[in-house]
C-alpha cells in the first residue's frame, strides 16, 4: 500500500514539473526528454505558431488532452506539444519538416500518429496504442453504455461464446491495426439476444443504416473490406476526416464540387441516388465554397475541377497513378451511373492538367506545359531537364536563381534544354509528382526511361550530372568562357 501510495506521489510530483496549457504539456528542449522518460505512453505535437492547420488542430487536441484525463484518471496518457520553430533542436532530432507534425512515444520510442485530427479520433487511437485492442463488455448493461458512443464513432462488436473462438483471434489482429472505428466484444449471450444477433459480428454506427450485420467468413481481408466500405458515411462531406479516408488511407474517390442552388441541389440528389450502388469500390464526397472548411479552392486546384462552373464532378484514381476523370455534360442518376461503369470498365478517357501554351518562349529556362510537352520533350532530339515546381514552394523559390543560371552557362550546348513545369496546373502522363522541387532528365535517344535527378541543387552538381548524362558531344564550359 505504502509503495503504490508512493508511485502515486511521484507521478504527481512527475506531472506537476511540466507546464500545461488547456491540458496540454508545453515541452521545451530542457524538459522533452524528461516527458518521454517519465511517461510509459505520450503523444507530442510538434507545431509552429503561425501554422493555420495547427491552429484548427489545438481546440480538438486539448479536447482530447480532457478526455483522456477524464477516463485515465492517475494512469492517463498525457499530450503534450513543442514549438518546433523555437525548440529546433528538438525537432531536428525527429527530423520534423511540416506542421503539425505528430509523434507517439512508447517507453521512449517514437512511431508516427496516422489517426484522425478529431478528438475523438486522437483519444480512439490513443486507447487502442495504449490498451486492449478490443473492449470486453460483460452483460447487456455493459454494452448498451458503450453503444452511447456511437454517436462520435462507429462501433463494431464480436457477438461469441468463448475467447478461443478462432473467429475472434482474427477479430483481434483487424482491432489491433485499426485505428479508425472502435472494436469491442462480448460472451454473453444475453446481449446476442437483445439484439437480435444471427451471426457474429455487428457494426453499430450513426448514420446511414445505422447497423450493417457481418454475413461473411472471419477472415482478415473480409473484415477490413467490411469496415472500409461501410464505417463511413457513404457521403461524406470533403473535410478533414475525408482527406484521412480517401488520401491517406489511398481510396478511390468521385468527387462532386456543387453550391445550394437549385441546380446543385439536384446534382446532389443524383450523386446521392447513384453512391449506394458503387460505395463497395469507390468513395463519394462532395465540396461546397461556402462549407467553412475553406478546402473546396485548394481541392478544385489539385484535382482540376472548375470553381466557376458548379456543380461539377471529378473522379481522382489514386490507385491508378493519381488519374482524375472530369465528368461531362448535365449531372444526372443515370449519366453519373454511365460514368461510374465506364470507369470500371476501363473506357474513360483521362483528363490532364495543362496551361495554355506561351505566347513567346525564348527564355533560357523553357516553359513546358501539358499541351507542349511531347513537342518540346518527347518529340524532340535534344535531353531536356526539367524542374517540376510549385509557385508557392520555398524550395523553389530558393532554387530559381541557381537554375536560371544554369541555363544561361549553358546555352554554348544547344542540345540540352534546361526547363520548368508548374506541377499544381499541368500533368504529364506517366509522371508522378509528389514533392517540389522535383527534377527529372529525358536523354534523347531514351525519353521511355526517364531519369530521376537526385544529387545536389547547386550549378556544380547540375553540370557534372549533365555532363554525364547528355547524349549529345559536351561543350567544355571553361573553354568556352576563355575563349
Amino acid at each position: 500500500m505504502k509503495s503504490l501510495l508512493f508511485i502515486s506521489l511521484l507521478l504527481a510530483t512527475s506531472l506537476c514539473a511540466f507546464q500545461e496549457e488547456d491540458n496540454v504539456m508545453v515541452l521545451t528542449t530542457d524538459t522533452f526528454q524528461d516527458a518521454i522518460d517519465t511517461f510509459k505512453f505520450i503523444m507530442v505535437e510538434f507545431y509552429a505558431p503561425w501554422c493555420g492547420h495547427c491552429k484548427k488542430l489545438a481546440p480538438e487536441y486539448s479536447a482530447a488532452a480532457a478526455e483522456l484525463k477524464r477516463i485515465g484518471g492517475d494512469d492517463y496518457v498525457p499530450l503534450a506539444k513543442v514549438d518546433a520553430t523555437v525548440e529546433s533542436s528538438v525537432a531536428e532530432k525527429f527530423s520534423i519538416q511540416g506542421y503539425p507534425t505528430i509523434k507517439f512515444f512508447i517507453n521512449g520510442q517514437a512511431i508516427d500518429f496516422e489517426g484522425g485530427r478529431t478528438s475523438s479520433e486522437i483519444v480512439a487511437w490513443i486507447n487502442k496504442k495504449s490498451g486492449p485492442p478490443s473492449t470486453e463488455l460483460n452483460s447487456v448493461q455493459d454494452l448498451e453504455r458503450f453503444l452511447e458512443r456511437v454517436s462520435s464513432t462507429p462501433i463494431i462488436v464480436f457477438f461469441g461464446t468463448s475467447s478461443d473462438d478462432n473467429d475472434f483471434e482474427t477479430f483481434k489482429q483487424v482491432a489491433q491495426s485499426n485505428d479508425k472505428i472502435t472494436f469491442a466484444h462480448t460472451f454473453n449471450p444475453e446481449s446476442a439476444e437483445k439484439y437480435s444477433v444471427s451471426g457474429k459480428i455487428v457494426l453499430f454506427k450513426s448514420f446511414d443504416e445505422k447497423r450493417n450485420n457481418f454475413d461473411q467468413s472471419v477472415t482478415k481481408d473480409n473484415l477490413e473490406n467490411f469496415i472500409n466500405v461501410y464505417g463511413n458515411p457513404i457521403i461524406l462531406p470533403f473535410n478533414d476526416k475525408a482527406i484521412n479516408i480517401i488520401f491517406q488511407q489511398r481510396n478511390n474517390a468521385v468527387i462532386l464540387f456543387t453550391d445550394d442552388s437549385d441546380t446543385g441541389v439536384a446534382a446532389f440528389n443524383a450523386f446521392a441516388a447513384v453512391a449506394g450502388s458503387f460505395k463497395d469500390r469507390i468513395k463519394f464526397s462532395f465540396s461546397k465554397p461556402n462549407d467553412g472548411s475553406g478546402l473546396f479552392h485548394r481541392l478544385a486546384e489539385y484535382i482540376g475541377a472548375s470553381t466557376t462552373n458548379i456543380p461539377n464532378v471529378m473522379l481522382y484514381d489514386q490507385l491508378g497513378g493519381n488519374g482524375k476523370y472530369r465528368f461531362e455534360g448535365d449531372i444526372t442518376t443515370e449519366s453519373l451511373r454511365t460514368f461510374l461503369t465506364n470507369f470500371f470498365d476501363g473506357t474513360l478517357t483521362r483528363y490532364m492538367k495543362s496551361e495554355e501554351i506561351p505566347a513567346t518562349n525564348d527564355e533560357p529556362v523553357k516553359i513546358i506545359v501539358g499541351k507542349n510537352f511531347r513537342d518540346l520533350v518527347i518529340n524532340s532530339d535534344k535531353d531536356v531537364l526539367i524542374e517540376f515546381y510549385a509557385p508557392w514552394c520555398g524550395h523553389c523559390k530558393q532554387l530559381a536563381p541557381i537554375y536560371d543560371g544554369l541555363a544561361k552557362k549553358l546555352l554554348v550546348n544547344p542540345n540540352i534544354i534546361i526547363a520548368k513545369c508548374d506541377a499544381t496546373a499541368n500533368e504529364i502522363e506517366g509522371v508522378n509528382i509528389e514533392s517540389f522541387p522535383t527534377i527529372k532528365f529525358w536523354k534523347n535517344g531514351q525519353k521511355d526511361q526517364i531519369i530521376d535527378y537526385n544529387s545536389g541543387r547547386d550549378e556544380a552538381n547540375f553540370i557534372s550530372f549533365l555532363k554525364e548524362n547528355t547524349s549529345h558531344q559536351w561543350v567544355d564550359l571553361d573553354r568556352v568562357e576563355e575563349l
